[in-house]
This record gives C-alpha cells, sequence and structure tokens, in this order.
C-alpha cells in the first residue's frame, strides 16, 4: 500500500481522495504534508471555478428572492477562497495543523450555507457537492498530520 493509498483510507472519502490526488502529478513523491498541501490547492482550484460560475450566473438573475440567494452562495465562496484557504496554506507551511484542518473544515460549512438557500437542485449543486467532499477529505489528510 502507497502513501496515497494509506492516506486517503484514512480521509473519510476514500474513492474522492485516491482519484483526486493520483490525478495530480505532484502527489507520487509527495510525503503526506506535500498530500496535504495538494489537496488543499485542489480545494482553492475548485472553489474559485464554483465561485466564478456562480458569479456568472448571478449576473442574469432578477428574481429578488434568487438574487439574495446567489449573493449568499457568493458570499461564502468568497470568504472561503479569499482568505480560509489561503489561511489553511499558510497554517500547514507553519505546521499549525488545527488552524488549517479548521479552515478548511470551515469552507464545507460555507458551502452548506450556499445550498441551504435553495430548496431544490441549481445548476451548481454538484459543483457545490464536490467541494463540499473535498474540504472534508482535505481536513481528514490534515488531521492525520497531528
Amino acid at each position: 500500500m502507497d502513501l496515497i493509498e494509506q492516506t486517503c483510507r484514512q480521509s473519510g472519502f476514500f474513492a474522492l481522495c485516491n482519484s483526486t490526488l493520483r490525478s495530480d502529478p505532484r502527489s507520487s513523491n509527495a510525503n503526506l504534508e506535500g498530500l496535504a498541501k495538494i489537496s488543499v490547492e485542489i480545494v482553492i482550484d475548485k472553489a474559485n471555478a464554483t465561485l466564478n460560475f456562480i458569479v456568472d450566473l448571478f449576473k442574469n438573475v432578477s428574481d429578488p428572492v434568487l438574487y439574495r440567494s446567489y449573493g449568499t452562495c457568493i458570499d461564502s465562496y468568497g470568504a472561503s477562497v479569499q482568505r480560509l484557504l489561503p489561511e489553511a496554506i499558510a497554517a500547514l507551511g507553519s505546521k499549525d495543523y488545527a488552524t488549517s484542518r479548521h479552515d478548511v473544515a470551515t469552507v464545507a460549512t460555507n458551502v452548506n450555507a450556499c445550498d441551504e438557500q435553495f430548496s431544490e437542485k441549481t445548476p451548481f449543486s454538484d459543483r457545490n457537492r464536490l467541494v463540499h467532499d473535498l474540504s472534508l477529505m482535505s481536513a481528514g489528510i490534515i488531521e492525520l498530520l497531528g
């Protein structure tokens, strides 16, 4: 069993973790801390893409209720992308694993706050689920560091 498989088995999201980390060539030579950093960088990438997708949809929203709901999602993702995830990377670098884990897990909470704005599936529900699960997966990897 290699380090990626061993790590992913403990992440709480084995299949997602295994496919995500193996898709990044840096993972093959990374130690556990490197895998944690790669996983957070992937969350950053997916959260940014989702934020941009929501912003594009938001431009065409005229309904006041949807306008507020999309705005909440933009705020939630904005906080994740601009503050929480960069802080998580910085905390990883300084070996402050508790802060890093907390910040990444909070991204999943922010995604939930976005999802709760809607009573039915949105054009970005699948993206939300991916960012949510990747965030918790990353938090699980960081937890292995201590």
